[in-house]
């Protein structure tokens, strides 16, 4: 829906509802490409430096389910805050 500065809201002809999917999936390939060669890698890294790596990539990999779960239904984490709430 668009609305213009003045008047009624106007329905654009183009559907958008893919555009959530879209950026969602993106963002998780992008957090995936981050997290994928940091997992291979870690076995080869001393004990301090694992415990640092997987400190900062647990934020990552639950962003990632975050981004997946809202490609696949889009609105479900919203809905899912409100019914927490």
């Amino acid at each position: 829906m668009h609305r213009p500065r003045c008047g009624a809201p106007v329905l654009t002809d183009l559907p958008q509802s893919w555009v959530p999917r879209v950026v969602n999936l993106a963002l998780a390939g992008c957090f995936l490409a981050f997290l994928v060669p940091l997992a291979l890698r870690l076995p080869q890294l001393s004990t301090s430096v694992q415990v640092l790596l997987i400190a900062i990539a647990v934020p990552f990999g639950l962003l990632t389910l975050a981004c997946l779960a809202s490609a696949a239904r889009p609105g479900c984490l919203g809905r899912l805050a409100r019914r927490l709430r």
